[in-house]
């Protein structure tokens, strides 16, 4: 049975972060961030986004913006609005790094898949894989009902990012199920 865990994490691991990439696309993955761009100097380039919104330079950023909020989960309250902030350095987002840490975040939710579907190899499949439905649904609830409740994360993104998230989970055990670990 180890060996299957092994394959069918692997193969998990491969679905899930092709899964992955893919749903950044869906209107409510990237294309929901605002991409505001406040350079004194192209130091950096911009990501990829159709409707930058350029700002003069030190008109959102300082120093002291860099020192106080980098690396850190904020709030900043103005006279009218109040806003989560999570920053990081922009070597932050090497897509080497980025996909690396990816890929490893996906390998640990596949071992966990592959876990559940080993403890539940004597049902059938079509109730292991409600199971993985409903942890799906489990794991979303906890996670994107919090994030909308005290981020104020929009719902559009809440509700795409969790079937994504519970759509690639079927996927990958309805794969594993059929030709890994079978029943």
């Amino acid at each position: 049975m180890t060996k299957k865990i092994i394959i069918s994490t692997i193969v998990s691991t491969v679905i899930l972060f092709l899964w992955s990439g893919l749903t950044q696309m869906f209107p409510w993955g990237v294309p929901t961030a605002q991409t505001i761009s406040a350079q004194s100097t192209k130091q950096t380039e911009n990501f990829i986004a159709p409707n930058l919104i350029e700002l003069p330079a030190n008109s959102l950023t300082t120093e002291k913006y860099d020192e106080q909020f980098v690396n850190k989960i904020s709030t900043l309250t103005t006279d009218k609005t109040f806003s989560w902030i999570i920053t990081k350095p922009v070597g932050y987002y090497n897509v080497g790094n980025y996909f690396i840490k990816e890929v490893l975040t996906q390998l640990l939710v596949a071992l966990l898949l592959a876990t559940l579907l080993v403890l539940t190899v004597g049902l059938t499949n079509q109730k292991r894989l409600t199971i993985i439905a409903i942890s799906g649904v489990v794991a979303v609830t906890a996670i994107y009902g919090q994030m909308m409740n005290w981020w104020g994360v929009p719902a559009i993104y809440a509700l795409g990012a969790g079937i994504n998230l519970t759509i690639g989970w079927m996927l990958s055990a309805f794969v594993s199920t059929k030709w890994i670990i079978k029943q």
